[in-house]
Order: structure tokens, then C-alpha cells, then sequence
């Protein structure tokens, strides 16, 4: 099984109502074998944070061992608990259907998170936030539907 270190970001503007993930994926030695973003009209940061692991777990076909380092206390702290969420059905929480996915995908995974400190001058955590907060500011973005928590909304 292949291992990779993934280093993940999101980003908000509220000024333009826009977002934006990216991940960098490195092998072993730091070589970049990916960078992976997009952009998102009508998010939060917190969406954009919790979608660049998931379409970094997306973009592995194979089971893959994977260690993620974020930023965002939000994902470290809630992505090992998505499938506890789910098989207790509780729709308290944010972002379910973002969650849901994941939880899917951490299961088909070997994924370890570890929390860094953002903005301290990590190259790979800086190049993530460049690339994210690049991804916001495209034209032509698609809209982030939000389908689950519209439900709930409703």
C-alpha cells in the first residue's frame, strides 16, 4: 500500500461569497505527486476545509494509506467522529452531507490526521492556503449545494 503525506487547507471570502480547497499530496521523500483545488460560490470556510480531504480521498482509487496534516482543528477533531455520527443518526451536526462521504472514504482508507499551526511559514502548509484561497478567487465557480443541511433547513 502506497503512503502519502497530504497536506490540506480551505478558505472563505466573504467579500465575494466565495471558497476554496486544495490539497497538496507528497510522497515519502516530499515530492509532490499532486495538487489537487477548486472553488465554491456560497460556502463557508468550514465546508471548503472538510472538502479538501474528501477529494483528496477521492482522488485515490486504490485503498491507500494516507497522513493528512490541516490547519483546521474543525476536521482533525470531527473527522474521526463522522461515523459515529452516522450510526446514531445525529443530524445536529453541520455539514452532514460532507461528512457522510467522508466517513465512507475514511472507512475504504488508512488515513492518520495530524493538526499543524497555520500561517507559521510551513512550505506545504502555505502552499496549501495559496492554492485555496487562488481557487476562491476563480471566475465561473460552481455553486456549493448544500444538501443535506438544506433539508433540515427546510
Amino acid at each position: 500500500m502506497n503512503n502519502y503525506i497530504v497536506y490540506t487547507d480551505g478558505s472563505y471570502m466573504s467579500s465575494i461569497d466565495c471558497g476554496g480547497w486544495a490539497s497538496i499530496i507528497l510522497d515519502k521523500k516530499e515530492n509532490v505527486i499532486a495538487r489537487l483545488y477548486q472553488g465554491f460560490k456560497h460556502t463557508t470556510n468550514n465546508r471548503m476545509e472538510i472538502r479538501a480531504v474528501l477529494e483528496t480521498l477521492k482522488f485515490f482509487k486504490e485503498p491507500t494509506k494516507l497522513h493528512i496534516i490541516s490547519d483546521s482543528m474543525y476536521v482533525i477533531g470531527s473527522a474521526p467522529l463522522a461515523k459515529k455520527w452516522i450510526e446514531e443518526n445525529d443530524l445536529s451536526k453541520k455539514n452532514l452531507d460532507l461528512w457522510f462521504q467522508l466517513a465512507d472514504l475514511l472507512e475504504f482508507h488508512d488515513v492518520t490526521f495530524e493538526w499543524t499551526k497555520g500561517h507559521v511559514g510551513n512550505k506545504w502548509n502555505e502552499e496549501a492556503d495559496k492554492w485555496c484561497t487562488f481557487a476562491a478567487q476563480c471566475l465561473n465557480l460552481k455553486e456549493d449545494i448544500w444538501t443535506i443541511d438544506s433539508q433540515l433547513r427546510s
